[in-house]
């Protein structure tokens, strides 16, 4: 299957007579949980069949169904068959068919390899290739592996900035797992609870004072002078116990070490300011929609259909001070990786514009 890769395919098309000819009821309830874990990765489904009705999957957000023997439903329908879709078909005629257009197919029969396609034991396996989030920091740390290897004695700082409450640490988490699956040595500095716009100060007369995103100037000084830009300096970094002043944020764990091997981790809302910027090595930002940044800060579920108020709350405060601070900082002009975070189950890379 040459030029394939899970992150590039938008359809899932299902030929739904070859896949279910022996399907009990276990089979039906597992392959319907299965479609669900799709769907909630963003994925296009249609399913292929004349036996099936609509209104039975009437509950799955991108899912279609289309009342034709497959290969009918392949000559009548050219949007079946480009670089972005992908079939599941247990029929070889059909494999070989598709053969001839692309290799983006995949059956349980050793014949599907001979076929150009790719062989599954289990349909659930496929779970894990299509995973757009596990594919996308696997990519990353792929990515970041290369760069580290050039130069495994140089320190490499990574940042990760996106609004408030956005999900940094689920990102970070996985994006962590990843680089360790290659053999990285990783550690982190959550900065989510002493550097944000919640933390803006203003000076009598209405001004940004020159502190304005850290929770105090003692906390910035020793993230940054004492754990950072050592590090930075290709220095060995060791804390048995944090200081007094970050005891009750759960920053990082101890004791505390990092290593010019080793890869630093650095997140928070407003990570990019000036006194961070020729530290950073690799900038990431996590890009929502102003609708899924304020589900997110209200704790609300993006997929619905929520009270518009709550979004306008979110761009009265927060979400305004976010906006000033990409703006004021240039924040887009200097990032390496831009994610679309508006899915945590399918998270993937985008072109900065």
């Amino acid at each position: 299957m040459q030029n394939f890769h899970p992150n590039h395919i938008r359809l899932l098309v299902f030929d739904i007579d070859s896949l279910t000819a022996n399907f009990d009821q276990e089979n039906w309830d597992n392959f319907r949980k299965f479609l669900r874990i799709l769907d909630d990765r963003d994925f296009e489904i249609v399913l292929i069949s004349k036996s099936i009705e609509y209104s039975d999957w009437q509950s799955y957000s991108k899912l279609s169904v289309l009342k034709y023997n497959t290969m009918e439903a392949l000559q009548k329908n050219n949007s079946l068959t480009g670089n972005d879709v992908f079939w599941f078909t247990e029929l070889p005629d059909l494999q070989a068919k598709l053969s001839e257009t692309t290799h983006n197919f995949a059956g349980s029969r050793a014949i599907t390899t001979s076929n150009g396609g790719m062989q599954y034991q289990y349909l659930h396996d496929m779970l894990q290739i299509f995973h757009p989030s596990k594919i996308t920091a696997a990519d990353m740390a792929t990515k970041l592996f290369k760069i580290k290897q050039k130069s495994p004695q140089v320190p490499l700082i990574i940042g990760v900035g996106g609004p408030d409450d956005c999900g940094h640490d689920f990102f970070v988490s996985e994006l962590t797992e990843a680089l360790e699956d290659l053999g990285m040595l990783v550690s982190g500095l959550d900065l989510s609870q002493v550097l944000g716009t919640e933390f803006q100060n203003r000076n009598i007369s209405g001004k940004k004072s020159k502190l304005t995103l850290w929770r105090s100037e003692e906390i910035q000084d020793w993230i940054v002078e004492e754990v950072i830009r050592p590090y930075s300096k290709g220095q060995q970094v060791y804390f048995e116990k944090l200081p007094e002043i970050i005891h009750n944020f759960e920053i990082t764990t101890t004791p505390f070490f990092l290593d010019p091997e080793m890869i630093l981790v650095v997140w928070g809302t407003t990570v990019f300011l000036p006194e961070m910027e020729n530290l950073i090595d690799v900038r990431v930002l996590l890009d929502l929609s102003e609708k899924t940044a304020a589900a997110r800060m209200f704790s609300l579920d993006e997929r619905e259909n929520f009270d518009q108020s709550f979004v306008e709350t979110y761009l009265k405060k927060e979400g305004k001070y976010y906006s000033d601070y990409l703006d004021q900082f240039k924040v887009y002009d200097r990032i390496d990786f831009l994610i679309d975070f508006n899915n945590f189950n399918a998270f993937r890379m985008k072109k900065p514009s």
